[in-house]
């Protein structure tokens, strides 16, 4: 390289530090240098179109919306949000992003249905003190009676403790989630005061669930697990549940004898909630999340960078879960009896588009 040539390149690499490094003006430049402001113009341009300057628009954001983006077209989701974390997603850190959402999305005057399970209760301590003093908040299933059930975690408890942050109505009834049998649970729906919660969560304008995997670990289904459930868990290969519910890999509902007893909304009911976010994290639930989002469960969902990952993975592989369980987790839920899915597809729109 000549040295009219090198002392060229050293001029623009000095005037290119001083303004976009020590952010003089080009008239600053000038006089420093000696040069005039057309000349020093001319060497910032001489400059970026020699790959001097290189400009980069980026933010530690940046790479959660592109997932965010690309999990919402994958899934055909309506929202999709990415919990920002430095190391592992903690549970308080899921429910503080589904959190923002829920207040982000749920306008004043809205009916609000809450589901139950680790994330969407810590989804409740993260919520901030925003008053919605017309909205309603309501459960969308029973309580677990059984001995060890978390009753924190609870639908009707979640219920009110969302209410509480938002200064809302709280619309719950104190019923089991199980009855003892199919005739008490009939018994039970026609009841007043259960009639009508259910009614109104069944109108609900945002829902908030947890997805649960399927692991031997069920809580709600202590005392229930039956020869004639785990049969038919066993032909139905389920992946996952949503109130209770289970369903397979394209999200069918699973009926099993546990379906006459239960007092939830039911996933065809679920599927007309105009917007339903599931808040769920981990590996063992890639496969509920798939399932739920092929089965037009779920219209919004936040979860973790690393389960984002691993859903975005099996997308472009296309690899179907195979209905086996994953290792140490056996299952314990209900099987698919054959019974057409029941969720109500969003308008003009395919809700497996994209899902593979």
């Amino acid at each position: 390289m000549r040295q009219c040539e090198r002392d060229d390149i050293e001029v623009q690499l000095h005037v290119a530090r001083l303004y976009f490094s020590e952010h003089q003006t080009q008239a600053e430049i000038a006089r420093t240098i000696g040069y005039s402001r057309a000349t020093v113009s001319r060497l910032l341009t001489r400059a970026k179109r020699a790959g001097i300057v290189r400009v980069t628009i980026t933010h530690p954001l940046e790479h959660v919306l592109e997932i965010e983006q690309r999990l919402k077209e994958g899934l055909a989701l309506t929202l999709v949000r990415v919990a920002e974390t430095r190391g592992p997603c903690t549970i308080d850190a899921l429910g503080r992003t589904a959190a923002d959402l829920l207040t982000e999305v749920a306008a004043d005057g809205q009916v609000i249905g809450v589901g139950n399970g680790r994330a969407v209760a810590a989804t409740a301590r993260s919520l901030p003190a925003v008053p919605r003093p017309h909205t309603t908040v309501v459960q969308l299933l029973g309580s677990p009676r059984e001995p060890g059930s978390a009753r924190d975690r609870d639908s009707p408890a979640l219920c009110h403790q969302i209410a509480r942050r938002l200064s809302a109505t709280c619309a719950r009834a104190p019923f089991p989630l199980f009855a003892d049998d199919a005739q008490t649970a009939l018994q039970l729906r026609r009841e007043q005061s259960v009639a009508t919660t259910m009614a109104l969560a069944a109108r609900a304008d945002v829902a908030i669930v947890g997805v649960g995997g399927v692991t031997a670990g069920h809580p709600e289904l202590a005392g229930h697990r039956t020869p004639e459930v785990a049969a038919a868990i066993t032909r139905g290969k389920a992946v996952g549940h949503i109130l209770d519910h289970h369903y397979d890999a394209q999200g069918r509902h699973i009926v099993t004898p546990l379906c006459a007893r239960m007092l939830a909304l039911t996933p065809e009911e679920l599927g007309r909630i105009p917007l339903v976010i599931g808040v769920a994290n981990g590996a063992h639930k890639v496969d509920a999340i798939l399932g739920a989002a092929r089965g037009n469960l779920l219209r919004g969902l936040v979860t973790d960078e690393a389960t984002a990952e691993l859903i975005l993975g099996r997308l472009r592989s296309g690899a179907p879960h195979n209905g086996e369980p994953y290792p140490g987790e056996p299952y314990d839920g209900t099987a698919y009896n054959g019974s057409p899915h029941n969720g109500v597809p969003r308008p003009g729109r395919d809700p497996r588009a994209g899902v593979q």
